[in-house]
């Protein structure tokens, strides 16, 4: 046996007895749940030069919508929610901007909130879309509620019961508004009105018993929400979300052509008089 043969044969023994090393093959992603079941998206509505109603007093709208949602955050956060707000300061933002927060987020529920000074006790409205029992591939903008209403209708029932149980006046209705329509997860619009009290001067929106009274109703029935309705198992392929329609940008004016280069003169004829 010679001393190459010795060395090949002692390799091929070793390598074959040292185990190599293995290659895990790579875990999928996990899929995104459809919604997130503990996150609670409040839209207080206007902020900005966009006031909103000039109520009584010089109160404006949206500085009521920014004071009741200040007063809902803590109680749901207590209850284990995750909340996100579409402004915490007096800023502006369009209904298309505000839908575009919302419906990246996925939240469980999304609650707009309105003030005014006409009618008593607190207004809830879902959109007047006809409900789609299937979501679309891609979803249209204007109607992109359309897939969520049978839930909103659900969530609606549990918010006019908790403000029941509260002793609270309420209407229900529906409407086909900003950014309602625009919303892919169960939303309903919260609007606060004055609150009889048997005299001839109700509560205004801005009391603070009355706004704690409806937030703590409100929270109440989110709590009741999450427990009786499980989101739904992310789909197999999520639909895409709808895009916020953009501006079109003012069109630029084009510059006036320049005047063409003057023709050359033609030559001078052969023994012509100069």
């Amino acid at each position: 046996m010679t001393l190459a043969f010795c060395v090949v044969a002692s390799l091929t023994a070793r390598s074959q007895a040292t185990p190599q090393p293995q290659i895990a093959a790579p875990v999928p992603p996990k899929p995104q749940p459809a919604v997130y079941r503990n996150l609670v998206l409040l839209d207080p509505a206007h902020g900005g030069a966009d006031t909103g109603a000039q109520l009584p007093n010089s109160v404006l709208e949206k500085d009521v919508t920014l004071a009741l949602a200040a007063r809902i955050r803590p109680l749901l956060a207590t209850a284990g929610f995750t909340l996100l707000t579409t402004r915490d300061t007096d800023a502006e933002l369009t209904t298309d901007q505000r839908a575009g927060i919302a419906n990246h987020a996925r939240p469980t529920v999304c609650l707009v909130i309105h003030a005014t000074s006409s009618g008593t006790g607190v207004h809830l409205f879902t959109s007047a879309l006809d409900a789609r029992p299937t979501a679309p591939r891609t979803l249209p903008w204007d109607t992109a509620q359309a897939a969520s209403i049978p839930q909103s209708l659900r969530l609606v029932n549990e918010l006019g019961l908790a403000l029941d149980h509260a002793k609270l006046p309420l209407i229900l209705s529906r409407a086909s508004v900003r950014p309602l329509d625009n919303l892919t997860c169960p939303a309903v619009a919260i609007e606060l009105a004055p609150l009889p009290n048997g005299t001839s001067r109700p509560f205004a929106v801005t009391d603070s018993a009355y706004q704690q009274q409806v937030a703590q109703a409100l929270a109440a029935a989110l709590i009741s929400w999450r427990t009786h309705n499980p989101p739904p198992p992310p789909p197999a392929s999520r639909p895409i979300l709808p895009a916020a329609p953009q501006a079109i940008p003012p069109a630029q004016p084009k510059a006036a052509p320049s005047a063409p280069p003057p023709a050359p003169a033609p030559p001078t004829p052969k023994g012509a008089a100069k």
